[in-house]
Order: structure tokens, then C-alpha cells, then sequence
């Protein structure tokens, strides 16, 4: 199942499908040399069978969410513009109708599918709400369904080799990537109906030794006139230590997505990860879960 990220503004649910059409046959990456390719192959057959690699585990997932209005604040998508008007505590208004939140939820990872527990909303205890449910960006499958869209031969996504670069001390390979609108992104507009597929584009980030994906950033490629004018995703990976295994998992993620009304900004930090043990249990009645490849 694709990734999927949404935005709910004034009674408005758009809903991003961040997966593939799957009309392609191949992915193309004629645009790099016998090693820049072999660092690519490598790194693609780590991410197909990256969720069968995963043990059950549970973590903690923290979501700071910003939502502010474009007009008022004068926000760009780069942050260059500067805002007007202060923000307020968390869970609380901005002074011109923004709004900031944190919500922490129990992530369950249980048979390549994730599950979501809302535990707290603003530091206070949360009964009765679901993952996604909340206004404002929303999203879910960061644990396996980024890399396979990627890297899926459906996807028949182009690569070319960019530049070498140090991240956190380790050589990594930083690759260009680009996502045909045929095989691309569905994004649906619930208020409207409108439902169309869009190209994405961005770069991935490889250790060059290890092979591993250390950094994903994508961009949709957005028509004009389509109620989401922006949405972008970034994900970073680090090593976790499970039940003493070391694993590759996503240490922190980053959504943005416009409207014209309003910018959102969703930073997610993922922490505390153990292993699903049989005293622990998933309350299967809540959130709905995100199923990976």
C-alpha cells in the first residue's frame, strides 16, 4: 500500500498517495557509471527487501504540527519570508489563525504493517482519537513504503549520480531521482473528487559502504490550479540497535504542504524503539494501520 500523507482545511480532505501507478517495467538509471550504479543496485535490493527485514518492534512517534496562514504570516515554502504575529503555546491559536500541536502516538510495527496508538495530544492524555483522523498535514507509512515506491521496477524512476558528500561523518553517494507523472504519485481531493497522478522528483542519499538509504527528500510536481499547491517529504534514517540486532530506521521525517490558504509543516521524530514482545499488545480498534509492501 502507498504511503499516504493528507491535509484537512475548512471541511477540505486531500489525500496523497506518495506510490506508483505500476505501468512501468523498468527503472532507468542510465545517467551514472559501472560504480555509481552498482552503489544504486545495492541500495535497491536492501530497500525491496527492507520490510521483510524488520522484526516487530514498537516505538514512540512525536509530531510537532504548524499550520500557518499564508496571507497573514506571508510564509513562503523555503521559510524566506518572515511572519507576523507571534505563535502561541502549543495546542494553542496563533494571534492570526494558525495553530501548533504535538501529538505522541505508540507506533507498532507488527508483520510489515504499521499500526498507530494515539497516547497523548499537547502533553495530556488522549481517549478516542486516530492517527488519521486530526486536521491539518497528516501521514503515515515512513517504515518501508518510501523506499519500495521508490525502488520498485513499477515506479520506473530515473536516476543520475550528483555529487559525493559527508553526512554524520559517513561518505555517502547523493543521487537525483525522478518519478514519471505515468507511474507516479495519485493525489486525491476528497471536497472536489479531483484525482490525479503527478511526478515527484528528489534526491536519496546512500552510504557509499554499507549501501544503506541514510536520507530521502521528494517533491510533487503539483499542477497549477489543483487545490494542493505544494507537499513535499523528507525522511532520515539512522542505525538502531533492536533486541541486539542493528537496523536501518527513520530517526526523523518532515511534511509540507500548501494550500491557498495555508502552510503546514509536520516534523516527526521517531524514538525509544524495543521489541514487540508478547506482553505487548495492539489495540487493532484504533487508527487505522499503513500496510508496507
Amino acid at each position: 500500500m502507498a504511503e499516504a500523507v493528507g491535509v484537512r482545511v475548512s471541511g477540505i480532505v486531500a489525500v496523497l498517495l506518495l506510490g506508483w501507478a505500476a505501468t512501468g517495467l523498468s527503472a532507468d538509471s542510465s545517467e551514472v557509471t559501472a560504480d555509481e550504479a552498482r552503489v544504486l543496485e545495492s541500495a535497491r535490493a536492501l530497500a525491496l527487501a527492507y520490510t521483510q527485514n524488520l522484526p516487530n518492534f514498537i516505538c514512540t512517534q512525536v509530531t510537532h504540527r504548524e499550520a500557518q496562514d499564508q496571507i497573514t504570516f506571508g510564509t513562503t515554502f523555503n521559510g524566506a519570508s518572515s511572519s507576523r504575529g507571534g505563535a502561541g503555546p502549543a495546542g494553542a491559536p496563533h494571534d492570526s489563525g494558525g495553530m501548533q500541536n504535538v501529538i505522541e502516538e505508540r507506533l507498532t510495527f507488527f508483520d510489515q504493517m504499521e499500526h498507530y496508538e494515539v497516547v497523548a495530544v499537547n502533553g495530556k492524555k488522549a481517549d478516542g482519537q486516530q492517527h488519521m483522523q486530526f486536521g491539518g498535514a497528516i501521514s503515515a507509512g515512513e517504515f518501508g513504503s518510501a523506499l519500495n515506491n521508490l525502488f520498485d521496477p513499477r515506479a520506473h524512476a530515473e536516476f543520475s549520480w550528483e555529487r559525493a558528500a559527508s553526512l554524520n561523518g559517513r561518505s555517502v553517494d547523493v543521487f537525483k531521482f525522478h518519478v514519471p507523472s505515468q507511474n507516479g504519485t495519485i493525489v486525491l481531493d476528497r471536497d472536489t473528487g479531483q484525482k490525479i497522478l503527478v511526478a515527484s522528483s528528489g534526491r536519496l542519499l546512500v552510504d557509499s559502504k554499507t549501501f544503506e538509504v541514510e536520507r530521502i527528500s521528494s517533491s510533487l510536481e503539483l499542477p497549477v490550479g489543483f487545490p494542493i499547491k505544494m507537499a513535499t517529504i523528507e525522511i532520515t534514517y539512522r542505525p538502531v540497535e533492536i533486541a541486539g540486532k542493528t537496523y536501518n530506521l527513520p530517526s526523523r521525517s518532515e511534511v509540507r504542504m500548501k494550500d491557498s490558504v495555508r502552510l503546514y509543516v509536520n516534523e516527526i521524530q521517531f524514538r525509544e524503539y524495543h521489541k514487540f514482545g508478547v506482553e505487548s499488545t495492539i489495540h487493532y480498534d484504533g487508527p487505522p494501520s499503513t500496510p508496507n509492501p
